[in-house]
């Protein structure tokens, strides 16, 4: 009976012929998936945050400061519920307009908001910061309800949400997004429905979980 081949032997059955490069790689496409690194589930998350109307009239400017809390159901939904004072200034043309003329601009303006959405979480991903640095992130849509306090009464308004939450170590998240508020506005000589679109930043934490976000 013929004895095993011996190591040396194995090793040289892998050798390339003199003069001879190694074959072509496959073509196959490989595919990884990676979990959540700051799981969602069943967890509270507060905020604070500062937002920019885009869309008031020429003789208002309009920022928001407020708050907000939320719910996550899992790592796609939640429900949060957010309100925020609004403070107003003349434009340089309404104090223009008021000095030298004595014309009051008939401009309805808004004191607070609070509303309710539901939100989704379209997409989860990443993208890299440095060579050990990598920032994950939601891409998310909500919609909802609420009430703006005007300076003539208050309205009923319908939400609607779209931005990305970026997930940072300790449970921290900023969120960056533009919301539509759609609602009647009442003026002095005037009536009509108006969309409001602002622009907002929140700092955001959830407690418990995991520590991990931005990982280095």
């Amino acid at each position: 009976a013929s004895s095993a081949p011996s190591l040396e032997d194995q090793l040289r059955t892998l050798e390339l012929p003199e003069n001879q490069g190694p074959g072509m790689i496959s073509t196959e496409k490989l595919y990884s998936v990676q979990s959540r690194f700051n799981p969602l589930r069943h967890r509270f998350e507060l905020g604070v945050g500062v937002a920019q109307d885009f869309t008031n009239s020429a003789f208002l400017l309009s920022q928001q400061v407020g708050g907000s809390l939320r719910f996550h159901f899992n790592d796609r939904w939640s429900l949060g519920i957010a309100g925020g004072q609004v403070f107003n200034s003349l434009t340089e043309t309404a104090r223009l307009l008021m000095e030298r003329d004595g014309i009051v601009p008939d401009a309805a303006y808004a004191k607070y908001r609070a509303n309710l959405e539901l939100a989704a979480n379209t997409f989860y991903g990443k993208f890299r910061l440095g060579t050990d640095s990598v920032l994950y992130l939601d891409q998310y849509i909500a919609l909802g309800g609420g009430v703006v306090g005007l300076n003539r009464g208050s309205a009923s308004m319908a939400t609607l949400d779209a931005g990305f939450a970026f997930w940072m170590r300790r449970g921290g998240v900023v969120r960056v997004g533009l919301k539509d508020n759609f609602y009647r506005e009442t003026r002095e000589l005037s009536t009509a429905m108006t969309h409001h679109w602002l622009g907002h930043i929140e700092l955001g934490w959830m407690p418990g979980g995991s520590s991990v976000g931005v990982v280095q």
